[in-house]
């Protein structure tokens, strides 16, 4: 599906953002490439001990002074080679993982929607 496609119900801007994912005990830093109201795409140094199909989230919006906290879900994943490897000589790879936003505060939801629909706009002006 791209940027314009017209089965989105809300547009998708492209972004140079952080995220940090949080499981149990650990921060784990990833960037953020693509993000909608309802979604974003990112990626993460992939870890096999800490995989899952829900994700706590604290995303960083760019230009703004903005932390959101989000529960999502993972829509999908890929993996390419990273280079190097471990330790224990397993191969690293990237994670490029699609997420489904599935709950976050309302106020985190709308300034979610605001900050992409302003940005999206601001894209149209430029273009």
């Amino acid at each position: 599906m791209s940027f314009a496609d017209p089965r989105r119900s809300t547009p998708r801007i492209q972004i140079a953002g952080l995220c940090t994912l949080v499981s149990d005990d650990a921060l784990r830093p990833a960037t953020v490439s693509d993000l909608s109201c309802y979604g974003l795409k990112m990626k993460v140094p992939f870890d096999a001990t800490d995989t899952r199909r829900r994700l706590q989230l604290e995303i960083e919006l760019p230009g703004t002074d903005e932390l959101m906290w989000a529960l999502a879900h993972v829509t999908h994943a890929r993996l390419t080679p990273m280079g190097g490897t471990h330790p224990d000589g397993q191969p690293r790879f990237w994670a490029h993982v699609g997420l489904e936003i599935a709950a976050g505060s309302r106020r985190d939801r709308r300034t979610l929607r605001d900050y992409v629909l302003s940005s999206h706009e601001t894209t149209l002006l430029c273009a």
